[in-house]
């Protein structure tokens, strides 16, 4: 019976064709018993009464049994011994009527916790079967399962994405609430990266593939929130322990009763009212509830483990670059020097760093883009190694790079007009210098006010580390709220910062990319990676990830934590209680064995449907 509950990843499919018609069957046999009885037909009603006891009692015991022959103690055994026990005191109609209500409550209980596994399921079905793939200039439509990499996939709107892959022609409007739990959808034009179970709104896309299959940001999402199910919680392992000691203590207070009381139905009772279904059923359910709820609001959570230990959490440290900023630079401003326009100065250096890799060349292109500045071939392209690049452009030498200890002065514009943070390019034409560029990383919108509803959230204590300057820090810490920071860190000496973190006795939960800050994301209590979709290493190296760049979800993630903990010490409070009444009134004959089934039953039924409360949390609330 309630057995199958022990294993999160073993839900049957609800009201089977083959289950239900037994319902249904063992229902019939059970009225046609009654009937023949009170019309004084006895041997008819009691082989129709045990027909249905052995079509809806059998697996059961045959449950029960194979529990014994594995040396496991399951809670079936006190189902059974109650059945067995009606038996052999020629109580076959009453045997029957609980083995019915207990596959009821069966049926019942999958129902309610199919209902928190919804959200989790919905992943798996929403990669489409069939997509279009372009084969030498002709549309073909293929099996998912053989699109291959490097092909080009052709997105029309209403189609899902089949793959991970980059935009090679078109432009779309795209669905990632999948992934994401983004509320609106996302423009993509060439060049963007998409992700399989996006869905297209409008607009038409060629994608070419990079991932496949189980490689993709969708197959990895399916892969690791099912092995989050399978983990079980420390309250879950504390349960387990408990049950097999208690099945021995139920048949003893049960012989107990006999002997007492001499009423055998009272004993019988006690039996049906004793199993802990409720109590077994507390933390599962309203552990897969939460999952369910967090993957469909774009978070990971690896393990029911990682929700008990968000539940604790005092302590909130973000990295800087990337987490509380965009980690996109801007170009801030331009100040034109010798005569030269700001115009020419961004033509100038827009040419020189056309073939850079650094973030800083890419914002000023990015501007040269935005103003419809013409980008002329440079001639000649050479990166200095520490300094920046220099290019060959109309017979002229462009340098375009950082301050050096002869140029320092030239910043004094930058921090009294733009701040703190800003970084200088020094743009050179022939060894004369015709202007300077300032780019700024921006703060993500919305911080100030996520770090103002921390607290709000049971966190404590929030701290940001950065390898950048103090001077950058003391800025964004400024801007973001945060009173505490530490600046100018290694790698390492971040890790470090988090471990005596945890050495005063703080619950750490560690906020970063991904990548650099593996490490502290490893070593803190939690780990969570920011916009982890597609990023292996930010998967890997954390245990929550936030499918997009939201930080807005973090007190919506911390809240969830401490429902979810809330609601199992509910269920558990609530389940002994209602088992040790239950157990009273059939001790004092209050209840007779099909009472006493039908109790159980909705004691386990309310206690899914508390946990299931959980599916229904809104991050809109947080």
């Amino acid at each position: 019976m309630i057995g199958r509950y022990a294993n999160l990843g073993k839900y049957r499919e609800l009201m089977q064709m083959k289950e239900f018609y037994i319902v249904i069957i063992g229902s019939c046999l059970i009225l046609a018993g009654y009937i023949l009885g009170k019309r004084d037909y006895p041997v008819p009603a009691d082989i129709s009464s045990l027909l249905a006891l052995a079509l809806l009692g059998g697996p059961i015991i045959w449950g029960a049994v194979n529990g014994l022959l594995k040396k496991e103690l399951n809670v079936d055994e006190l189902v059974s011994l109650a059945i067995i026990a009606s038996v052999l005191i020629g109580e076959y109609l009453p045997a029957a009527l609980v083995s019915l209500i207990m596959v009821l409550g069966s049926l019942m209980e999958q129902f309610t916790a199919q209902k928190a596994r919804s959200a989790i399921d919905s992943l798996i079905r929403i990669s489409p079967e069939q997509a279009t793939v372009m084969r030498e200039g002709v549309e073909v439509s293929v099996p998912v399962r053989e699109i291959k990499l490097g092909d080009q996939v052709l997105i029309r709107p209403g189609e899902k994405i089949p793959v991970d892959g980059r935009v090679v022609h078109g432009q779309a409007s795209l669905d990632q609430a999948s992934l994401t739990g983004e509320s609106l959808p996302v423009d993509k034009t060439v060049g963007d990266l998409v992700y399989a179970g996006s869905t297209s709104y409008s607009g038409m896309i060629v994608v070419q593939t990079l991932k496949v299959g189980g490689e993709t940001s969708l197959g990895k999402l399916i892969k690791l929130v099912q092995e989050a199910e399978s983990q079980k919680a420390p309250i879950l392992r504390v349960m387990d322990r408990y049950v097999k000691y208690f099945t021995p203590f139920m048949i003893a207070v049960s012989f107990a009763v006999y002997l007492f009381t001499g009423d055998i139905f009272r004993a019988i009772t006690v039996l049906i009212v004793g199993c802990p279904c409720a109590f077994i059923l507390s933390s599962p359910t309203a552990i897969v509830a939460a999952l369910g709820n967090a993957s469909k609001n774009g978070i990971l959570i690896k393990g029911g483990a990682f929700l008990e230990e968000v539940a604790r959490l005092d302590t909130v440290v973000f990295d800087k670059t990337g987490t509380l900023t965009t980690g996109h630079p801007v170009v801030a401003g331009i100040k034109s020097l010798n005569g030269a326009s700001e115009d020419y100065v961004l033509a100038a250096a827009a040419t020189a760093e056309k073939y850079s890799e650094h973030p800083l060349a890419r914002a000023v292109l990015e501007l040269a883009q935005e103003r419809g500045i013409a980008v002329a071939e440079p001639e000649s392209f050479t990166n200095v190694a520490g300094l920046g690049v220099e290019a060959a452009v109309d017979n002229k030498n462009i340098f375009v790079g950082g301050l050096t200890p002869e140029t320092k002065s030239v910043a004094e514009h930058s921090l009294t007009k733009f701040g703190p943070g800003v970084k200088t390019l020094i743009v050179k034409e022939n060894n004369s210098i015709i202007g300077k560029i300032y780019i700024k990383d921006s703060i993500r919108p919305g911080v100030g006010g996520l770090i103002k509803s921390l607290p709000g959230s049971g966190i404590e204590k929030i701290i940001m580390l950065t390898g950048d300057d103090n001077g950058v820090a003391a800025h964004v810490a400024g801007a973001s709220g945060i009173k505490e920071f530490r600046a100018g860190l290694m790698p390492e000496q971040k890790l470090t910062q988090i471990k005596e973190l945890q050495q005063a006795g703080h619950k750490v939960a560690m906020i970063g990319d991904g990548v650099n800050d593996a490490p502290s994301l490893a070593a803190a209590d939690i780990g969570i990676a920011m916009g982890a979709m597609g990023t292996d290493v930010a998967i890997e190296a954390a245990d929550i990830a936030l499918m997009e760049d939201n930080l807005a979800k973090l007190p919506y993630l911390f809240q969830l934590g401490r429902a979810t903990i809330k609601t199992i010490n509910f269920n558990i409070a609530f389940a002994l209680a209602f088992n040790a009444l239950a157990l009273l009134a059939s001790g004092f004959g209050l209840l007779n064995p099909i009472m006493g089934a039908i109790t159980h039953n909705f004691g386990s039924v309310l206690v899914v449907l508390n946990s299931a409360r959980l599916i229904s949390l809104s991050s809109g609330k947080y």
